[in-house]
């Protein structure tokens, strides 16, 4: 019994410490069926999380990526240059070089370029107008179309039909005139440089141009951006002979590059020729001053041939007319010899002068009287001319008058009348150019002097005399004085110098005319 019972025992005992392993093994086996199970969840979200992150990945960048693309690839501006030369008659001569990117067919048809047109007003008694428009497309001369109505179109077709792919240069230049507004005392130039384009531009310079040297009373700046939102962030840089600005960043389509300017008339500005009184007499010639002139004096002359009639034995001439040689004398005498001062010593001294401008302001006590001594004596010859004259018409004898008087007089008046550029080339003729013969010259070719430049040049000047960065070739050709431009090249400037001159093809014209 003892031995069955320990048995039954060990038995016993056997199978209890079975059946604590069995549950034990079955729940463990559980857990890993849990556990495995989880870290398949765990592998799942895994993978999710991965994908997404992989997909957000590729949204994100790829735009990017595609914009990248399309900045490399897109047609755009890569370089705006364009030069100002700004003229004392008030005139703008533009020369423009557009750098193009036609990457992507934007410029396939051409370039169009639109510039603003200035309204009359007010201050501005013409419209905006450009004219001598010429261009040239990778140094190829190319056809200019040009259409105006609230703007100035000009239009540059392919040609071919089309432009290739690639970089294309485009260099436009034309003469803008009436497009300062006029204040009296000052002039402001308020310009659209570059026009507003759907294409960014890279790089954006202007250069303006004084070929007689920067105003000193000027105030000038330039902006970029919209008409709503500009920022004065261009960098400036000063030249002898000018003002030049350029961009610090790209424009973006939409954007412009602006001037405004201010320049003090008296300071740089010829009197205007075109406008005023003269104007009117350049318009209707019959009521120019020398129609009016010879019409007065035959009506003197009318007047004494009468009154000679009825005295034919008298030859004295009336106590009036004496009086008025006499009185008219000495202001006109003076008046002479100070614009004859100012238009060869000074000029020679100090360079070119706005004759009578000092005298008219700053002596204005004594200017009054001389002009009206001017005047008096225009009336005083006017008389004795047509008494002469009358006498003679009747066969009578020549009145008795102080004829060195009116010989004095007359060659006062004569002196008036003799033209700036006259004593300015007789002056350089006999003293030479002085220290004032380059601006001498920048000055010839920018207003059309030719007699001038010739004198300069046979003087010792240098034909590649350079100011402001531009030589007195280049400031020819910008300024359109072919004849000028002509002679220069004939003695010897350097054309590589003149970039102006490389849409006027006066090469080919000046050796011919050796």
């Amino acid at each position: 019994m003892s031995g069955r019972r320990s048995l039954q025992m060990r038995s016993c005992s056997g199978n209890a410490t079975w059946g604590r392993r069995g549950r034990f093994s079955q729940s463990y086996s559980a857990q890993r069926k849990r556990t495995a199970k989880l870290s398949f969840l765990m592998a799942a979200i895994r993978a999710r999380v991965c994908l997404h992150s992989a997909l957000a990945t590729v949204l994100i960048f790829t735009p990017l990526w595609f914009a990248h693309a399309d900045g490399n690839s897109a047609s755009r501006i890569l370089n705006f240059e364009s030069k100002v030369v700004i003229t004392k008659n008030r005139n703008l001569a533009v020369m423009e070089r557009i750098e193009v990117s036609n990457a992507n067919g934007y410029f396939d048809s051409g370039l169009h370029r639109y510039l603003s047109v200035k309204r009359v007003n007010a201050r501005r008694r013409k419209p905006g107008s450009f004219e001598s428009i010429h261009a040239t497309v990778d140094g190829r001369d190319a056809q200019v179309n040009s259409e105006q109505s609230d703007i100035f179109h000009i239009g540059i077709p392919a040609e071919g039909g089309s432009w290739s792919r690639g970089t294309h240069i485009i260099e436009l230049s034309y003469t803008a005139r009436n497009q300062l507004t006029d204040y009296g005392d000052y002039q402001d130039l308020n310009q659209d440089i570059t026009g507003e384009w759907q294409v960014p531009m890279e790089m954006v310079t202007v250069e303006l141009d004084f070929p007689e040297g920067v105003p000193h009373q000027l105030s000038i700046s330039a902006d970029t951006g919209t008409e709503a939102d500009f920022k004065f962030d261009c960098e400036r840089t000063e030249l002898p002979f000018g003002i030049k600005f350029e961009t610090t960043h790209p424009l973006l389509p939409g954007q412009r590059l602006f001037i405004s300017a201010r320049l003090m008339q008296a300071g740089y500005f010829a009197p205007d020729s075109a406008d005023g009184i003269r104007g009117l007499f350049a318009k209707h010639p019959l009521l120019s001053p020398t129609v009016w002139g010879l019409g007065s004096l035959f009506v003197l002359i009318g007047f004494a041939y009468v009154l000679a009639k009825g005295n034919p034995s008298s030859n004295v001439a009336s106590n009036w007319i004496r009086v008025l040689l006499l009185v008219s004398l000495p202001g006109t005498a003076l008046l002479a010899l100070r614009l004859v001062y100012e238009q060869t010593v000074m000029t020679w001294r100090n360079g070119e002068q706005m004759v009578g401008f000092a005298l008219a302001h700053a002596y204005v006590l004594f200017f009054l009287p001389m002009l009206l001594s001017l005047v008096v004596a225009h009336v005083a010859l006017a008389c004795v001319i047509s008494v002469t004259f009358a006498r003679w018409l009747r066969k009578l004898s020549t009145p008795r008058l102080n004829w060195l008087v009116v010989g004095t007089l007359a060659v006062s008046i004569v002196l008036v009348y003799i033209p700036y550029n006259i004593w300015m080339t007789t002056t350089i003729r006999i003293a030479g150019p002085g220290v004032h013969g380059s601006s001498f010259l920048m000055m010839a070719a920018a207003d059309d002097k030719l007699p001038l430049a010739k004198i300069l040049i046979a003087k010792g000047v240098s034909p590649n005399t350079m100011a402001g960065g531009s030589t007195a070739l280049d400031v020819a050709c910008s300024s359109r004085n072919l004849d000028v431009a002509r002679f220069l090249l004939q003695q010897g400037a350097d054309l590589s110098r003149a970039p102006s001159c490389a849409t006027l093809n006066i090469k080919s014209e000046s050796s011919g005319s050796h």
